[in-house]
């Protein structure tokens, strides 16, 4: 006897390939057990070329070149990668340029005595000094003070380096001395606004100065 299907039976039946299962993959030994070979050949091949590698630079160095680094070395003399080279920071006669000197004579024997460029800035801080005259007398303190500062530190340093040639230089440092005790005076006087101590100050100020130049 023939059964008879519906139309909507059959429209939604659904397809041949849907009811067909994926039959089971059975494996009898692990998923990993053909990889882990492959990575033990991999690690064994680079570690063999970084082998080489090292081989050849070292057999390719020239004398001269970086053939190891060195930090921290035990005996004998420090390769010349490392920091702690025999010598390092040194100053006096067998120095140059606060370093210890190498073999062969010093090329820069006499740079100390040189100083010529010390004297022209002096003499260009000197001019200033000898110029707050007016800014005292019109009672711009903020100026005066400026200017004292400004000049301070160059000064002070073209003043050591000059002390260190001249003949008398012992009369020269207490000159030095004599000079910035005046200025200090000066910037004290300046700072309470004092204008007849001010120029009292300002007039030794420029005797110490006048003083110091006669000895240079």
């Amino acid at each position: 006897m023939l059964s008879i299907v519906s139309s909507s039976s059959l429209a939604f039946a659904p397809p041949a390939s849907v009811l067909l299962s994926r039959p089971a993959v059975r494996v009898e030994s692990p998923l990993m057990a053909e990889e882990a070979p492959s990575r033990r050949e991999l690690f064994a091949k680079a570690g063999a070329a970084l082998f080489s590698f090292s081989a050849v630079q070292g057999a390719s160095a020239k004398a001269g070149q970086f053939s190891k680094q060195d930090f921290f070395s035990i005996s004998g003399t420090p390769a010349i990668s490392s920091p702690f080279q025999p010598g390092g920071p040194k100053a006096g006669s067998g120095a140059t340029f606060g370093y210890a000197k190498s073999d062969g004579p010093i090329l820069a024997t006499g740079y100390e005595s040189d100083v010529t460029r010390e004297r022209d800035a002096f003499k260009v801080s000197s001019d200033i000094i000898k110029n707050q005259a007016k800014n005292i007398d019109s009672k711009t303190w903020w100026l005066v003070r400026d200017n004292l500062r400004g000049q301070a530190y160059n000064m002070k340093a073209n003043m050591r380096a000059i002390n260190k040639v001249v003949s008398d230089s012992e009369g020269a440092n207490k000159a030095y001395a004599k000079f910035w005790k005046e200025i200090d005076q000066l910037d004290l006087a300046c700072s309470n606004k004092e204008l007849d101590l001010a120029k009292k100050e300002y007039g030794d100020v420029l005797a110490a100065l006048n003083a110091y130049e006669g000895l240079i």
